[in-house]
């Protein structure tokens, strides 16, 4: 699957709400983790996830969302489902807002749902 579009940060409220329906586990996980920064051991992690279990692990405090956890939301202009044969002849359906002008002819292009069309792609 192939996805092309805007991409926009979450908003921080979006992202707190997000954060906060997680399990606490999860979210003292994703707290310990500066995800793919250098650390200089595992024990870091794990004297960092005890830290957190000990202060937040009854859920009588709410832990507070690491700035450096957060959202993006893609927003399609085109999504295309490519699935591949062995012959080569793969399948490619494109679907995508119309450009201006363009109909639908049943043939080429496809009505879809919500303003969107579809077509088959040489492989």
């Amino acid at each position: 699957v192939r996805v092309e579009g805007r991409v926009e940060k979450v908003p921080e409220e979006e992202s707190d709400s997000y954060f906060h329906s997680r399990p606490l586990e999860s979210q003292i996980g994703s707290s310990v983790s500066a995800q793919s920064t250098p650390i200089p051991s595992r024990e870091t992690l794990t004297q960092r996830e005890l830290q957190l279990t000990a202060e937040y692990g009854d859920g009588k405090k709410e832990l507070p969302r690491p700035s450096h956890w957060g959202g993006y939301v893609v927003i399609p202009e085109s999504v295309e489902f490519w699935q591949g044969q062995t012959t080569r002849i793969h399948d490619r359906i494109h679907f995508r807002r119309p450009r201006s002008g363009e109909q639908p002819d049943g043939v080429m292009l496809h009505q879809g749902e919500s303003g969107w069309v579809y077509e088959r792609l040489s492989p």
